[in-house]
């Protein structure tokens, strides 16, 4: 696709990502209504506009660059705070109910795959890209596509709708909290305690990203330690690829944002006084990953988002149903407006998005629980899209037809309503339907086991 400006000219793509990066900040922090939406949506919406326009390209070796270097560099910065044990001591409350909002997103993507593979025609992935999106955010859905050998095009696409409807369900939640049912079915102690008195001359964006006494040493130390970890994490994971590991030794160590969390939060919660000295890592790995939603929104126009079809259906079922369990397990357990509305948002939206829900609202106490429990989203999330994306690969391979097939087993496993009159090893379908190039995990290694159950 032509646009005004070409792809090649990388100065000038660098320009505009740069600009469109700090527009998106400057709202959030400048306006009531870009704070309830927060930077990393708008980056996404402004930037596709943009080549929706064809002003910028969908290709780029700048958005190469961001994803391969920059995005990768942002994650330790972003984790520096994540001392699990600190995890476990301050969310609180908080933290049952990420996992409560949790279990939301593996009920509907597990369930949802049952109504929507026949029609969405792609991959396994695609249910690993959702598990790890919906729990610990979008920075999940690359690596899961990763993981998966998912096109990368069409990563990015999923990747935008997602964040288009990460976007409207924050919108909804922020605009919920003013509402007679949350008053009066939830308690809702920070909301009373920010109606009672604010700051109102700045926005609470402002007031949260207030500048801060940083050293160049600091930021310095910041950088180099993230580039280590990072470097490390590759030299890592070429080593595991290179001897061809099994598939899931592959996956759990042949990537490298699995390697690189795993040894960032393992270094954070050994040596927490050396990480709290490095000031400035926040700031700068919240630009970078700006940096980084910017060229997804570039990368992808609105109908390449709209052809993704039923997937964005899925999508929404998911983030409706992590909602609904969400709020209606967290009320019995006591759980407020504000904590069950900010746990939804650390698993659809990972740290930031929570982050930008609870500082826009005024709700400043559950502003480090709720990053706190978006960054052990980042950790566990990908662990869940492998687990649901690997038994999403498992064939129909018993010839069953109709809606349900014969056991609970096999209900998990199978496609409902497909005649498979080829057992996996020749062929078959997905729970997702099929790409070339996406290889099968743990479930091809389960099938000798379900058809020993089935002799």
């Amino acid at each position: 696709m032509n646009s005004l400006i070409s792809g090649d000219n990388t100065m000038l793509v660098w320009m505009v990502v740069a600009f469109m990066g700090t527009a998106a900040i400057f709202c959030e922090q400048k306006f009531k209504w870009g704070g309830y939406i927060g930077s990393c949506v708008l980056a996404i919406f402004m930037s596709m506009i943009l080549c929706s326009l064809h002003i910028t390209p969908t290709s780029s070796p700048v958005y190469s660059a961001i994803s391969g270097y920059v995005l990768p560099l942002s994650i330790p910065l972003l984790l520096f705070k994540c001392d699990v044990r600190k995890i476990l001591r301050e969310s609180g409350k908080l933290f049952i109910l990420w996992h409560i909002a949790a279990l939301g997103t593996l009920v509907a993507t597990i369930g949802g795959g049952f109504l929507f593979f026949r029609n969405a025609g792609q991959i396994p992935a695609v249910a690993a890209m959702v598990t790890g999106g919906y729990t610990g955010g979008t920075v999940n859905i690359v690596a899961m596509g990763q993981t998966f050998q998912a096109d990368a095009e069409y990563v990015n696409s999923v990747a935008v709708g997602a964040n288009v409807l990460l976007g409207l369900c924050m919108l909804i939640l922020s605009a919920g909290a003013s509402t007679n049912f949350a008053r009066k079915n939830f308690t809702h102690p920070y909301i009373d305690a920010f109606e009672a008195g604010t700051d109102n001359t700045k926005t609470q964006a402002e007031q949260y990203w207030a500048p801060k006494n940083i050293s160049l040493y600091s930021l310095s130390m910041a950088f180099a330690t993230t580039f280590v970890i990072t470097g490390v994490s590759s030299v890592i994971c070429d080593l595991v690829n290179a001897t061809n590991p099994p598939l899931v030794i592959g996956k759990l160590f042949g990537s490298i944002y699995l390697v690189m969390t795993a040894i960032t939060v393992i270094l954070v919660t050994l040596f927490p006084k050396y990480f709290a000295k490095l000031e400035g890592a926040e700031e700068m790995g919240n630009y970078m990953i700006v940096l980084w939603f910017t060229t997804l929104g570039c990368a992808a126009t609105i109908q390449d988002v709209l052809a993704t079809g039923y997937v964005l259906v899925y999508m929404t079922l998911a983030i409706i149903i992590n909602v609904v369990v969400s709020f209606g397990i967290g009320r019995l357990v006591k759980g407020s407006y504000e904590e069950c509305a900010t746990a939804t948002c650390a698993t659809i939206g990972g740290p930031t998005t929570a982050a930008a829900l609870a500082i826009n609202k005024g709700w400043g106490d559950l502003v480090v629980p709720g990053i706190l429990v978006g960054l052990y989203g980042y950790i566990t999330g990908n662990y869940f899209g492998i687990l649901v994306g690997d038994l999403g690969v498992v064939h129909q391979v018993f010839g069953l037809q109709g809606l349900f097939p014969r056991n609970l087993l096999g209900q998990l496993l199978v496609v409902p309503g497909h005649h498979a009159a080829q057992p996996l090893r020749q062929g078959g379908h997905h729970i997702l339907g099929d790409v070339a190039g996406i290889r099968p995990g743990i479930g091809q290694q389960l099938v000798p086991l379900i058809e020993g159950l089935h002799q």
